[in-house]
């Protein structure tokens, strides 16, 4: 990806204020709780540092991007796991390790964009040395994804605020302990699976329990087959990402799932092989998150576009006629000495007449869009 696209998008998401942004601080608090670890951050990288977006527990300043961890998470594109950083010769003399807070375990996961953009790192950091499980690693994998969701939320709600303004400047517009690591992982809002290599479900979150109770007026337990719980017409869409996804390839895709009497909904379903300590993989990670809020927020942009294009297209045509002859009729009575005659004057309420018409379809059009938001 090039790197002047990349710079670009981190600049997008560094005028946006994280800081206070509930949803991301939960989803520190929540990483750091999984890993024990007193410190987690959401961070960007631009040209030259390492920039702190969302943080729990770390008295750091904004780094230079050379002395970063989580610049290499971002050159690389995938999960980076430093157990021990004195152990590890690309990060034994780091000022950050050498010297003061002195970390000695790493674990980031990259921020990628739904256009592939990685643009920074959620990341957790100990003092101390330690070891991690697949479990952990995995859930970091969900964190990471729910965090640039609701980044990406942010800014498109930016956006379409912007949009808005254009029209007529008006309205504004997301534990070491496996009973205390699950617990927190049933709090995530996406229906997670985990699935073995012949489709079986072997694991699965609240959120995935409430998903196939609501849908399909079934109570999910492990060992049933994934594809009993699909629609006919999604079941060899599934198959095929499925397959990739043992096979090493990350996908994602975004479905308009249709449930008949109780509508449609925009599903995002994302599909990651799970591997074990040896890098055998043993299964796949499915995750489906509900995207229908971000869907009509773009369809929100889209309507006003067209309406600022109409409007544009009014301005720049449409009104150029009745005022040329509202000028022109004036250019006459003024030759005449400003004594106007019947036709003169006729003529001239009638390019008047057209010119309100313009403007009443104008104001219409604004009118009818703030309706609709």
């Amino acid at each position: 990806m090039d790197e002047e696209l990349r710079l670009q998008v981190v600049k997008q998401f560094e005028r946006l204020n994280f800081k206070y942004n509930q949803q991301l601080q939960q989803l520190v608090s929540f990483a750091a709780k999984v890993f024990q670890t007193p410190i987690a951050t959401i961070t960007l990288i631009d040209k030259a540092k390492r920039l702190i977006q969302v943080n729990k527990g770390n008295d750091m300043d904004n780094t230079d991007r050379e002395h970063s961890f989580c610049s290499l998470v971002v050159k690389h594109k995938r999960l980076l796991i430093i157990n021990d950083t004195l152990l590890d010769p690309r990060f034994c003399t780091n000022p950050t390790v050498a010297g003061s807070p002195g970390i000695r375990f790493y674990a980031g996961y990259p921020l990628i964009t739904l256009d592939g953009h990685c643009i920074g790192t959620l990341c957790v950091m100990d003092k101390k040395n330690r070891e991690t499980t697949v479990q952990q690693q995995i859930v970091l994998k969900v964190l990471a994804q729910n965090a640039v969701n609701a980044m990406e939320l942010k800014l498109s709600q930016d956006l379409l605020s912007k949009s808005t303004s254009l029209l007529k400047e008006a309205k504004k517009e997301k534990s070491t302990s496996e009973t205390k690591l699950r617990a927190m992982f049933e709090s995530l809002p996406d229906a997670y699976f985990l699935l073995g290599k012949n489709g079986e479900i072997i694991d699965f979150n609240q959120g995935a329990y409430h998903y196939i109770k609501e849908d399909f007026h079934i109570k999910l337990s492990r060992g049933r087959i994934m594809s009993g719980f699909l629609n006919t017409e999604y079941r060899s869409v599934f198959a095929l990402y499925y397959d990739k996804a043992l096979n090493g390839e990350k996908t994602q895709i975004e479905r308009l799932a249709n449930y008949g009497a109780d509508g449609t909904t925009w599903l995002d379903c994302r599909f990651e092989p799970v591997k074990n300590e040896d890098g055998e993989i043993i299964g796949v990670s499915y995750l489906i998150r509900n995207i229908n809020q971000r869907k009509l927020i773009s369809l929100k942009v889209m309507e006003q576009n067209a309406v600022l294009h109409r409007i544009a297209e009014i301005q720049s045509h449409e009104y150029r006629a009745p005022v040329a002859s509202i000028l022109g009729i004036m250019a006459l009575i003024k030759a005449d000495n400003y004594s106007a005659s019947r036709d003169c004057l006729l003529m001239l309420q009638s390019a008047a007449s057209a010119l309100d018409q313009k403007i009443h379809e104008v104001v219409s059009i604004v009118n009818v869009n703030d309706r609709l938001s």
